[in-house]
């Protein structure tokens, strides 16, 4: 009897056991599992290519298709261009064209189209931006004729739906200060539906608050007036703007009120613009809106003073001077009070954590021919990127090398061709297929891609949607994944601080994963396991045991 009760125990635990084992990823195992849902090629590209009069005109090799998601992720502008021109000669120029599109890809409307193949008039579509709300997108066509020369501009505020609410006539004579690629002519503010904007060697900033249906002007006082830059501030309050390079002032939208900040021979503001190769940064205000950061060039050095001016006190503050002209501040940290700035001296760059209150520590430093950028990412990461040198070699895709800086350490990840911040996690695209890291825990899990020679990707600000190429993967679940721990190289940050010689390293991994076997070639991947060890011991302790009962009867 009591070999009996032993014997049962046995069967107990070995039936725990079992149910503990995975039998399939349908139970907790199964990864990011995506499918194409549509390929823009299909709709954009083949309305494109019926833009172009085949009569008259060669197609080139260069096509690009550009996305710029509504804020909600529910819509997306599609900027698409196609080389072309005419059949007697070579020369640059093509067809530009902007789309929209649901996130999906579906419901394709073309917005407009230009063609610049010919020499005497080139009209191009330039600056598709979305508002805050997603409700309204803004447009720039432009003209130019021989030698560049601006002939017409024009500014179009549409509504999602297509209905155009505002067209602005530029005066060409005036607008002749923007570049060749419209670097700003408008700006939608960060809150609401206002979009401001300030020609080039104009008086005015107007205020346009599509909401209310209103508009307002600012004339801005003074002899020659030349608005050279502006931005918003994060609270839609107030726009900071440059006056021919000499003046710095705000404007108070509540107050109506401009107020002079700053005067010197060359003044210039940090907009972001180029930092972290192309990702917009916003490098003057802090997140508050509270404080600004701007610098004065010394015209007879490199060397130019960085000033900072917080709303409480009266005049702007000197925090520091650099001695290049490749030295920038790059974005403010969220707390308000540090500023990610990059150096530059004996041809090496290193980017700095620098407090307002002049305290500054080095988190990373590399040889200037391979560049460095930054940006300030969440949970107190520093995001540091360098050209990585084999991007010279076959296929000549451009790749980055990334630094994920906390505290002490660095995570190397090698070779990547482009990356986006999805909350706190870092998607990355590398080796033909997106990996998500969570920064948290430092596992990834992939996405692998229905194409090859991908460069970059976009991914929507829901998450449901990510585009590479021309092609549209839908997101349809996210369950969870399994543990492949990340790789990378992990080494001591304070090794990149001037003041220390350590060289100790933590530890040592590279991130090189292979795609699972059974999801090459398929868009969903999924992974199984069978039984463990402990599972086959326990079901051989079962089949024992009702052997062992079976024999004493």
């Amino acid at each position: 009897m009591f070999n009996k009760r032993i014997t049962l125990i046995l069967m107990f635990i070995a039936l725990v056991c079992i149910s503990f084992q995975p039998v399939s990823a349908s139970d907790n195992l199964k990864q990011l599992n995506v499918k194409v849902v549509s390929d823009l090629n299909q709709t954009v590209g083949k309305d494109l290519i019926s833009l172009v009069d085949t009569n008259r005109l060669e197609i080139g090799n260069t096509r690009i298709f550009d996305i710029i998601w509504s804020p909600d992720g529910n819509r997306m502008l599609i900027y698409a261009f196609v080389n072309a021109y005419p059949k007697e000669k070579f020369q640059l120029g093509g067809i530009d064209a902007l789309y929209i599109a649901n996130a999906d890809g579906s419901g394709v409307e073309r917005v407009a189209w230009a063609e610049s193949t010919s020499s005497s008039e080139r009209k191009r579509i330039k600056l598709p931006v979305w508002s805050q709300s997603g409700d309204y997108f803004a447009y720039v066509e432009r003209v130019a004729g021989s030698w560049h020369k601006l002939k017409a501009a024009d500014l179009f505020v549409m509504s999602n739906d297509l209905n155009l609410i505002k067209k602005v006539e530029l005066d060409p004579d005036k607008a002749r200060y923007f570049d060749s690629e419209f670097k700003w002519s408008f700006k939608w503010a960060p809150k609401e539906n206002k979009i401001a904007l300030a020609t080039l060697a104009s008086e005015d900033i107007i205020i346009y608050d599509l909401d209310e249906k209103t508009n307002f002007t600012f004339n801005i006082p003074g002899d020659n007036v030349i608005i050279t830059d502006m931005e918003w501030a994060p609270d839609g309050n107030k726009i900071v703007f440059i006056i021919k390079g000499d003046r710095l002032l705000t404007l108070e939208l509540e107050k109506r009120k401009i107020n002079p900040i700053y005067s010197a021979e060359c003044l210039g503001m940090y907009d972001g613009k180029g930092s972290t190769y192309g990702k917009k940064l916003n490098g003057i205000w802090s997140a508050d809106g509270k404080k600004l950061i701007f610098y004065d060039l010394k015209r007879l050095s490199e060397n130019f003073d960085v000033y900072i001016k917080d709303e409480a006190s009266k005049n702007p503050i000197k925090i520091i001077t650099f001695n290049s002209g490749s030295s920038r501040v790059i974005q403010w940290y969220p707390d308000n009070e540090r500023i990610l700035l990059r150096n530059y001296s004996d041809d090496l760059y290193a980017l700095y954590s620098f407090s307002i209150n002049g305290e500054m520590k080095k988190l990373i430093e590399k040889d200037n021919r391979y560049g460095l950028e930054g940006m300030v990412g969440p949970n107190d990461y520093i995001l540091a990127t360098s050209l990585n040198p084999q991007s010279k070699t076959p296929p000549y895709i451009r790749t980055y090398d990334l630094f994920l800086l906390k505290e002490s350490k660095t995570l190397t990840i090698e070779n990547v061709s482009d990356y986006r911040w999805k909350g706190t996690d870092l998607l990355y695209l590398k080796d033909q297929k997106i990996s998500i890291l969570n920064t948290s825990t430092h596992d990834t899990w992939d996405i692998p891609l229905p194409s090859k020679n991908i460069d970059k990707f976009s991914l929507d600000p829901s998450g449901h949607f990510i585009v590479v190429d021309t092609i549209i993967l839908g997101i349809q679940e996210q369950g969870s994944h399994t543990q492949q721990k990340i790789a990378g190289n992990y080494t001591n940050n304070s090794t990149a601080d001037s003041s220390t010689e350590n060289n100790s390293t933590f530890e040592e991994e590279r991130i090189k994963k292979d795609m699972d076997e059974h999801s090459r070639g398929n868009s969903t991947k999924e992974t199984f396991e069978l039984p463990g060890f402990s599972a086959i011991i326990a079901l051989i302790g079962v089949l024992i045991a009702f052997v062992g009962i079976h024999i004493k009867k």
